[in-house]
């Protein structure tokens, strides 16, 4: 009864390996699946595609988002470079030393160095004919057109201006014997001098006396900048134009004056006697400022003006030098300093007109005058003073104490204005 079940099995067994047979046979070795899942047919792995292989990437990729920002910037600025020809105050009629009384010039005057001997014809030369004219420089204004307001920062600054003058060969033509006596037409360059403190007369006053040379040199120059934020258009329309404007400025001028005179006695000195007197100053103003500006804009020309007042502080220091003086030894020589800060309003108004040569590209011409309250210049500060020495002579004493008076300046200015 077990062969019928046998012959089945068997027949089964053969049957099976056949199919298997076959069905192993349709795919490579090794590489059998199950029926309904799909493996790859290769041997290898699938190869991965890098997409950003011989791509460069951008130098200026404008969708990320500090590029766009500067896109967005650059496109609502615009930059104006300007020459400035500025006209600086000038120190003013003032002579070089002390006041005295009843002082006329030329005059008479006495060495009280040398025990009180006439010099002859003395001349205190002043500072009226220094001027600081011409004085050339540069300004460079970026502006930013913002949503609702614009900006703009601006930077300026002059090269050093210097002017003075000077007198040589005092004692040439004089008479034999007399080369030290001035005369009516070759005065000695003379320096009066106070006394302890005290304005003298004339003819009793002590006086620094240079019979060889006199020279005088002064430089000035001024820098600063200015961040002004401006509303929009007060006044509706395209032609007439207002807007108020607020910031904050910084100005600095610094100026440097010296004057140096030569004693040899005439010429029969063996070694000459060198005088240098001197000062420097400088002044740092900073605070906010307000103001405002009218315009009137076409589409070929144009026309601002505008008038700002700042209100800074004037952070200034001074320092005074001198020596060695005239007949007096080494051991005479000095510097003094001080500082201090003063409140100095500094009030401007600047007129420009323009001419649209594109929409982009514009040349303008201007005015500028700026007025400052308060500030120290350096021949001011100069005291010159003379105290009692040995044997009722005197000693010469060069002292400081700054003063502070106003300034102005005042030019034209000529440029052209890129707009993006």
């Amino acid at each position: 009864m077990f062969r019928p079940n046998l012959l089945r099995c068997l027949t089964f067994t053969l049957l099976a390996a056949t199919w298997c047979s076959t069905g192993l046979a349709q795919y490579p070795h090794g590489n059998y699946q199950m029926p309904g899942i799909q493996m790859p047919q290769s041997q290898y792995q699938a190869p991965i595609i890098d997409y950003s292989v011989g791509q460069k990437p951008k130098l200026w990729d404008d969708q990320q988002p500090v590029e766009r920002l500067l896109s967005n910037v650059a496109q609502r600025s615009w930059l104006r470079f300007e020459y400035l020809h500025w006209t600086l105050a000038r120190p003013g009629a003032m002579p070089i030393g002390a006041n005295v009384t009843g002082s006329v010039n030329p005059q008479t005057v006495f060495d009280n160095l040398n025990g009180g001997v006439s010099a002859g014809v003395g001349v205190t030369p002043g500072l009226g004919n220094i001027g600081l004219d011409d004085t050339s420089g540069v300004r460079g204004t970026w502006g930013l057109d913002l949503a609702d307001a614009e900006f703009e920062l601006e930077f300026f600054g002059t090269e050093q201006n210097s002017d003075g003058f000077s007198f040589s060969n005092l004692a040439l033509g004089r008479a034999v014997g007399l080369e030290s006596q001035g005369t009516a037409s070759r005065p000695n360059i003379v320096t009066p001098l106070l006394n302890n403190g005290a304005i003298s007369t004339a003819d009793a006053a002590n006086y620094l006396i240079y019979d060889d040379s006199f020279s005088v040199e002064l430089s000035s120059r001024m820098w600063g900048a200015e961040a002004m934020l401006m509303s929009k258009t007060y006044i509706p329309g395209d032609v007439l134009q207002f807007q108020w404007l607020g910031g904050f400025r910084y100005v600095a001028y610094n100026e440097q004056y010296s004057h140096t005179g030569v004693f040899n006695n005439g010429g029969l000195a063996a070694t000459n006697s060198v005088s240098r007197i001197g000062a420097n100053t400088a002044n740092n103003m900073y605070g906010p400022e307000v103001g405002a500006r009218a315009s009137i804009e076409t589409r070929w020309i144009s026309f601002s003006a505008t008038p700002r007042v700042a209100f800074t502080l004037n952070d200034y220091t001074g320092e005074t030098f001198s020596g060695p003086l005239n007949g007096m030894a080494d051991g005479f020589s000095s510097r003094l300093s001080g500082s201090g800060v003063d409140f100095t309003p500094i009030l401007q108004v600047s007129l420009t007109g323009e001419i649209h040569v594109t929409p982009n590209f514009s040349i303008f011409g201007g005015y500028d005058f700026m007025w400052i309250y308060r500030m120290t210049r350096p021949f001011n500060n100069i005291v010159y003073n003379s105290v009692d020495g040995v044997g009722g002579a005197f000693e010469p004493s060069i002292e400081q104490a700054i003063d502070l008076e106003s300034f102005y300046t005042r030019g034209l200015t000529a440029g052209f204005i890129l707009r993006y």
